[in-house]
């Protein structure tokens, strides 16, 4: 069974959580995963987690070029 957007979306949001909380991608992809079983009900393949990771690295990259920006203002 194929993920779709949406779905690895909300688990690219557990996974910033979880690093938002741990500073550890390891964790988040932990996370990522653990979303996909608990809460969709799959079991996804490595490949849609490492997408959710690197999608939660990219809005961390946003939310930290925004601090720097604030930080600056």
């Amino acid at each position: 069974m194929y993920l779709n957007d949406n779905q690895i979306n909300q688990m690219a949001q557990a996974a910033l959580s979880s690093y938002e909380m741990t500073a550890d991608w390891a964790s988040a992809f932990a996370a990522a995963q653990e979303f996909a079983i608990d809460e969709i009900g799959v079991r996804p393949n490595r490949t849609a987690v490492l997408l959710a990771v690197k999608i939660a690295k990219v809005r961390w990259m946003a939310i930290a070029q925004g601090v720097k920006r604030q930080a600056a203002a």
